[in-house]
């Protein structure tokens, strides 16, 4: 690999076949005989100009700015360069996606003294993958993946906003609206005064967070916020939606679309659960829930306008749904092509982020893919 052109070459052949970027970093540094972190940032084609972009975009603190220079110096240490910090190598681990002990190797042990070590050493095993998303993806595959449409222009993510019933509304008749929420155990005694003209989920919001690093802090994509009551009024454009039932959105893809590619269905107790149009059909328990990321093209006419439905079965549901998107994107881009898809993951009760794909459906594959 004496070229950029033959890395490139082999970079593009690999993720092809499905290798994450700690697979590809290890035959970069096989063949190419080449540091652990340098090899890293080859696996993932990005330059060093990149890498120092991505870094100041995440580095919101008013440090000095990192440059190009500065990252090849670390990925050249103990070798010249200079040693990189722990802080250092958590950058790093998050803006190619692979894991901080994939970024250590012997002759960084060799040259540090005890403490330093030591203090590589418990990185190093506390530290697994912190991806940030899209980062090893070429910008054609992303396009491809959210549409043109989001990928040229930007997105409206859109969630849910709820005002109190009319039944409510009633019953505090003459209420100053400023008290009819308070803050959840707070230490100080004096008068919170609050304006929720409308309120909105909490898991939402989290969601959302989720998909502000998908579409902007690596590709700066372009989004705006957009409440679901706005979006539905005019929905020219293209979308990511948040909440199942609950987001107006998904009920517009549901009388829009000619073929939906999921319906929600009353379970006769009050609730609700998903059947896909494959058939399978996806209920939430107190053990686990299940979150669903659509991504579909309602208007046959207009084919780069792409609708995303990130929602769920239970709180954290919607959150787990985005959060595996956002980690996953490339997985779901490599196994559903273009095509529009229905992924349906699990999500243990503990955690949203222990959210995994339970099953996928691609539209014109009637096949079951789990």
């Amino acid at each position: 690999m004496r070229t950029k052109a033959e890395r490139q070459a082999l970079r593009r052949d690999l993720v092809a076949g499905g290798h994450t970027v700690a697979e590809i970093a290890r035959v970069f540094e096989a063949r190419g005989r080449v540091r652990c972190r340098l090899a890293a940032r080859w696996a993932t084609g990005m330059t060093l100009q990149e890498v120092a972009d991505a870094w100041n975009r995440l580095e919101a603190t008013g440090r000095a700015p990192m440059t190009p220079q500065r990252v090849s110096d670390y990925e050249r240490w103990p070798e010249g360069g200079r040693r990189p910090t722990a802080h250092a190598l958590r950058m790093l681990s998050r803006i190619c996606g692979i894991g901080v002990d994939r970024l250590i190797d012997s002759a960084d042990l060799a040259a540090c003294d005890d403490r330093q070590m030591l203090e590589m050493v418990e990185l190093g095993a506390s530290s697994g993958v912190a991806a940030l998303p899209g980062v090893r993806a070429d910008p054609g595959e992303f396009e491809e993946f959210v549409g043109p449409e989001i990928a040229r222009y930007g997105a409206a993510l859109v969630y849910p906003t709820f005002r109190l019933t009319d039944e409510v509304r009633t019953a505090v008749a003459g209420l100053n609206e400023q008290l009819l929420y308070e803050k959840e155990q707070s230490p100080f005694t004096r008068m919170h005064r609050i304006d929720v003209p409308v309120a909105a989920a909490v898991n939402d919001m989290r969601a959302l967070v989720y998909a502000v690093d998908l579409f902007q802090v690596h590709l700066r994509v372009s989004w705006t916020l957009q409440t679901d009551t706005d979006a539905v009024r005019d929905p020219a454009r293209s979308i990511i939606s948040f909440g199942l039932s609950s987001n107006d959105c998904t009920h517009m893809y549901l009388e829009t679309a000619d073929s939906p590619l999921f319906a929600i269905v009353p379970d006769g107790l009050g609730s609700e659960f998903l059947r896909l149009a494959d058939g399978s059909e996806y209920r939430s328990t107190a053990g686990e829930q299940f979150g669903i990321v659509v991504r579909a093209r309602p208007f046959p006419d207009m084919p780069d306008r792409v609708w995303f439905l990130v929602s769920g079965l239970g709180p954290l549901g919607t959150p787990g749904a985005a959060w595996y998107l956002a980690m996953n994107w490339c997985e779901l881009h490599r196994r559903a092509g273009a095509a529009d898809f229905a992924a349906v993951v699990k999500v243990r009760r503990y955690s949203e982020k222990s959210a995994q794909l339970q099953h996928l459906y691609v539209a014109g594959r009637p096949r079951r893919a789990s």
